[in-house]
């Protein structure tokens, strides 16, 4: 675990606690992490916990919801069979717990058995203690018999079968559901069929626990699973959608912002407190699966309490897991990221990087993912009858008909601002920038009120067209907290101003037309400094609710920009504007927030809206760095080939990365797809699926 590990971040947040009531078991299923695999505790832990180590956890329990002001707190029992401890047992165990508790926190007690021991008189036990039930079941006899046999080898399906009648007939909610561990022998329509009978109240569907060190599978059957998965999904989508599969709900709820239900995806904190038999706390059971006493805590409900356990070294190392900060380094080039969390933490270890890996079942939650959000994107879009606006153009052209989109674009603005200034009772004049007028439009009225517009004219224009620092209050107020207007007597402006003319000879080698469409469309350039202290790299800034007007720093931190530098920033922010005014004509998404990618561009995840504009951005600033690269800098002020290359190689990479990932994982319109594709061809990108990072093929794009 690293030195420092932030521990009010990452301290455990205990709703629920497993109580490991029975370390035997009555069946030998050989997935189970317990018994089959690396951890092999169970043999020196006592059969049974005694009810002394019963009521110092109910103490354990009542101060912790007391110190924290807990409402609600889940108690599952679980072994080995739990049941093995008996109904009666159990009910005596939630008697204790309960009142020590009393009515400080509502409880809620479950159990998870393999039903063998579930007779009409422990099921009557149960209810009365309210104690709900959940149950171990693979699916129909051959397939719960692949792996779910008892000691002898033979056959557990009868008296599982048995107690699925029992729940389903008892009355009260009592069950919750089962539990079912994928095998891909058995068909996945086969699999919905037989569950499809029961009507469950919930289907757990879960991956068998594997890691890098005991893969479970081999090479070639892998990729069965991985088929298996994408055809369970796709079907359970279009036709067994009314199966509660919790796996299946948090994937599709990944790509409409909905929290994870299940561990096994997305990100979140330690809510789990596991007692062993003998009172010792471990952390999550499965990790079992690691490496001998990976869950140990080497304390004791008798001589700890839960606030001690939730800053242990492995419980926070465990939290720092279920964060970004603790994803591999390839995870964090993977478009999934948010939604996958890395994966099952258990999942990613690996003999010699521990838990720092990307999950065994990486390229089976990739793929899922791709498939659930076709899927879902397909459904968006026809439900909302979406039209292909786009034909072939990708807006990266910069031929004739793209200056003529732009002149079309500045005067559906200007129609927009003359609008507005009849409403505000005024006479439009040239002097007043549309987006001034929008911006104010936009404000509430209490606070459009307080400022009026400038009566000045701007002073310099470059392009013969584009106002240079106008002094109009409105183009910067809704801003002022991320950027500030340089006066025209600061070394900051005199050089931005300075260099526009070697910015234009930058942007027509580019293209001939760049600098006709700019002048069409953009009717403001501000040279400004962000007000953020920390910000000293290259600075631009543009937004939809200013349209037309462009915000870039001739600086960076207190080095003034090269020319080419501004030239960057200056088409960085007219592809911004370019593809605004593209959105308001043609939606190209049908969520904007979601989901929400990691770019190489900048940190956090970005939402799909602003991830598709920096993929658009990017394009563009590729191919421009490409035809400076390729025009051999004649003619062009301060070259750099090594820049130059250095930059066309970095935007490629990040385009690439962007296009790929939007058009596989972003919840694209019939229009977004279209441009994606058409802007794809433009870099010579030969294919748009991407693969999953797997373990092992790190980007240099995304430094951890």
């Amino acid at each position: 675990m690293p030195k420092h590990v932030d521990i009010i971040k990452y301290k455990a947040e205990f709703t629920a606690a497993l109580l490991k009531v029975a370390s035997r078991c009555n069946l030998d299923c050989d997935y189970c992490y317990v018994y089959h695999h690396v951890d092999q505790s169970w043999r020196t832990l006592p059969k049974l916990m005694s009810y002394e180590t019963i009521r110092n956890f109910a103490k354990r329990l009542k101060s912790y919801i007391h110190e924290n002001a807990i409402d609600q707190f889940s108690i599952i029992f679980h072994g080995g069979e739990p049941l093995l401890f008996t109904a009666e047992g159990l009910a005596r165990a939630c008697e204790i717990i309960r009142n020590e508790v009393m009515d400080n926190c509502e409880l809620d007690f479950s159990v998870q058995t393999n039903g063998h021991l579930l007779t009409d008189e422990a099921l009557r036990v149960l209810h009365a203690a309210h104690i709900s039930v959940s149950l171990s079941l693979d699916g129909p006899k051959h397939a719960n018999d692949l792996h779910r046999v008892d000691h002898h080898g033979r056959s557990s399906y009868v008296a599982t079968y048995e107690a699925l009648q029992r729940l389903i007939e008892t009355p009260g909610g009592i069950f919750q559901g089962v539990l079912a561990v994928i095998d891909p022998c058995v068909r996945p329509g086969e699999l919905f069929e037989y569950f499809s009978q029961f009507d469950l109240p919930g289907l757990d569907l879960l991956v068998p626990d594997a890691t890098h060190a005991n893969p479970r599978f081999d090479k070639e059957s892998r990729g069965v699973f991985q088929a298996w998965l994408n055809e369970a999904y796709a079907l359970w989508y279009t036709k067994y959608s009314h199966l509660p599969i919790r796996f299946f709900d948090a994937i599709l709820g990944s790509r409409l912002s909905l929290p994870s239900s299940t561990d096994v995806m997305g990100f979140g904190a330690v809510n789990l407190i596991v007692i062993e038999t003998d009172g010792s706390y471990t952390d999550h059971d499965v990790f079992k699966i690691t490496e001998e006493g990976a869950n140990h805590l080497q304390s004791n409900v008798g001589s700890a309490d839960f606030e001690s356990i939730a800053i242990h070294p492995t419980i926070l190392e465990h939290g720092r897991r279920l964060s970004v900060k603790g994803v591999a380094n390839e995870c964090l080039a993977c478009p999934v990221l948010e939604a996958c969390g890395g994966g099952s933490v258990m999942h990613r270890y690996q003999a010699e990087r521990g838990l720092d890996a990307p999950t065994v079942y990486c390229g089976e939650m990739f793929s899922v993912l791709s498939t659930a959000t076709k899927l879902l994107r397909n459904d968006l879009n026809f439900s909302a009858d979406n039209v292909d606006f786009l034909g072939s153009d990708s807006f990266l052209s910069f031929d004739n008909d793209f200056v003529e989109n732009c002149r079309d674009w500045r005067a559906h603005t200007e129609r927009r601002a003359t609008e507005l200034a009849v409403d505000f009772g005024l006479q439009r004049r040239d002097h007043i920038p549309a987006a001034a007028l929008i911006l104010k439009g936009s404000r509430p009225s209490s606070d459009s009120e307080s400022v009026g517009f400038s009566t000045a004219q701007s002073r310099e224009y470059w392009l013969d067209e584009i106002r240079i620092q106008h002094d109009e209050p409105w183009l910067v107020k809704p801003f002022s907290d991320s950027i500030r207007v340089l006066k025209t007597d600061s070394d900051q402006y005199k050089h931005g101003l300075a260099m526009l003319d070697s910015v234009e000879l930058y942007l027509s080698e580019f293209s001939p037309f760049l600098t006709n469409a700019m002048r069409e469309l953009i009717s403001d350039i501000l040279f400004v400094e962000s007000t953020l202290e920390d910000d000293s790299g290259i600075f631009s800034f543009s937004d939809d609710s200013a349209p037309n007007v462009l915000y870039v720093s001739p600086y960076a931190g207190d080095q003034p920009l090269a020319p080419d530098d501004i030239a960057d920033s200056i088409l960085h922010e007219f592809l911004h504007q370019i593809l605004y005014h593209v959105e308001i004509a043609t939606p190209l998404l049908n969520d904007h927030d979601f989901p929400r990618f990691p770019a190489p561009w900048r940190s956090g995840f970005r939402p799909a809206g602003g991830f598709l504009h920096g993929t658009f951005v990017f394009t563009g600033l590729a191919l421009f760095w490409q035809a400076i690269v390729q025009s051999n800098g004649f003619n062009l002020p301060s070259y750099s080939e090594t820049k130059a290359a250095a930059n066309a190689v970095a935007f490629r990479e990040q385009a690439t990365y962007g296009l790929q990932s939007a058009f596989q994982f972003s919840l694209l319109t019939a229009s977004g797809i279209k441009l994606v594709k058409n802007i794809a061809q433009l870099l010579e990108i030969d294919s748009l699926e991407m693969k999953a990072p797997g373990i092992l093929n790190q980007m240099s794009i995304f430094p951890k």
